[in-house]
């Protein structure tokens, strides 16, 4: 079998550039946050921990690898 037919999993989390719902502030996080995580600038709720998958609360602008 050649190197080039092994097939590698791609992992089910990322990091997430999000942009906060009231002041427009970006941040980056993690999809599978264990805490709360607020906006810097602000203070408003930007993910919220679920014990999975973070809810996120702001836009995602874009997934980053």
């Amino acid at each position: 079998m050649r190197r080039s037919n092994i097939m590698v999993p791609k992992p089910h989390s990322n990091f997430l550039s999000v942009q906060c719902s009231k002041c427009g502030e970006k941040v980056v996080i993690f999809t599978y946050s264990t805490t709360d995580i607020e906006c810097k600038a602000c203070g408003q709720l930007v993910a919220k921990k679920t014990g999975g998958k973070a809810n996120i609360m702001g836009k995602v602008l874009s997934v980053l690898d």
